[in-house]
């Protein structure tokens, strides 16, 4: 029930962010002037970039059927690609994208997936995502310095942030996969001093609850010492996957009809605009997005597209995306539950 609580303010605070964003964009730019730059886009790329998206989930949703297989867990690609969209709805409503995982695995968990093996794969997942961001921004950073570094002391400093904490969280979860004796001394501590203040109750409890969980990781340290070649494959799956998404930035620019910049250029300039979005715990990144977004298209489209273009990006990139997968995140919810309701029936008949 608290859950439930949670995840209702988390979608109140999105929609209400959403809604300020909304206000606010409209109030300094005319609907006429998007209508009509809108109009005139070559409907082609849209399509091609509304496609990016689909082959986006389809990727997220092989590399999940690949990991399960390899836990010997069937699974068919319509469950895969459920989950998937079911990880990406519910971190795009939830500060920081914390909540995506924890119902991913719980729908995973109503399907008899064991919860050990759901968290180790999804952990491989988060690993390689964020291995993936990390890889793009710094290669960006190289090939393009001055076109990443000159968007403001704001930008760049957000764009760091998102690095550094992506390059953190990599850090901590190598660390508790690969070593056993200083992640579970770590744990103990917090726990006891977290009880010393009366702040936790049950501490041989939850020190019990800790070691298991890390039991879990050191079993993804299990996978990627045995079995690199699936490891490497679903690097290779990530890597395509984003490129993909951030390939509907350059679509959209094409859809205006402009050449002045290459795909490397559009390409990891979205990725830029990602890490610092990354920094910011905003649900979806929704309003610093949108700012962010139309601070860097003013640059690349000029002053008279830029607002217009950061509409279909983000609307594209991020909103479309997520339309999506709450439509297929309540057509399983449902099935799951007419599934159930089938099985209560014959049990009794």
């Amino acid at each position: 029930m608290k859950n439930k609580k949670n995840y209702f303010l988390s979608i109140f605070f999105f929609f209400v962010l959403f809604g300020i964003t909304f206000v606010y964009i409209f109030s300094k730019y005319s609907w006429r002037d998007l209508l009509i730059s809108l109009q005139n886009c070559q409907k082609g790329y849209i399509l091609g970039a509304l496609g990016c998206v689909f082959i986006y989930l389809i990727c997220g949703s092989i590399f999940l059927k690949r990991l399960c297989k390899a836990f010997q867990i069937p699974i068919s690609f319509f469950q895969s690609f459920c989950y998937n969209c079911i990880e990406i709805y519910f971190a795009a409503i939830t500060p920081s994208s914390t909540g995506g995982q924890p119902v991913e695995i719980y729908y995973m968990a109503k399907d008899k997936i064991p919860y050990q093996k759901s968290t180790v794969a999804i952990l491989i997942n988060t690993i390689l995502y964020k291995l993936t961001i990390c890889l793009f921004g710094v290669i960006g950073m190289l090939c393009i310095p001055k076109l990443i570094f000159m968007h403001g002391f704001l930008f760049t400093s957000l764009m760091f942030l998102g690095l550094f904490l992506n390059i953190l969280a990599i850090s901590f979860f190598l660390c508790l996969i690969y070593f056993k004796k200083l992640p579970q001394k770590m744990i103990h501590f917090g726990i006891n001093v977290l009880a010393f203040f009366k702040l936790l109750k049950d501490k041989e409890q939850k020190k019990e609850q800790a070691s298991n969980a890390l039991k879990e990781y050191h079993e993804c340290a299990y996978i990627f010492k045995t079995k690199p070649k699936l490891i490497g494959s679903s690097l290779a799956i990530i890597i395509l996957q984003r490129i993909f998404l951030f390939s509907v930035s350059f679509l959209i620019y094409r859809s205006f009809g402009l050449t002045n910049y290459d795909f490397v250029t559009i390409f990891f300039l979205q990725v830029a605009i990602t890490l610092a979005i990354d920094s910011v715990p905003f649900p979806g990144g929704v309003m610093i997005g949108e700012t962010l977004t139309l601070q860097v298209n003013r640059f690349i489209y000029g002053s008279t597209l830029a607002f217009s273009s950061m509409i279909l990006l983000r609307g594209i990139s991020f909103y479309f995306l997520i339309f999506i997968s709450s439509i297929f995140f309540v057509i399983y919810h449902f099935l799951k539950k007419f599934q159930n309701q089938k099985i209560v029936k014959e049990e009794k008949n």
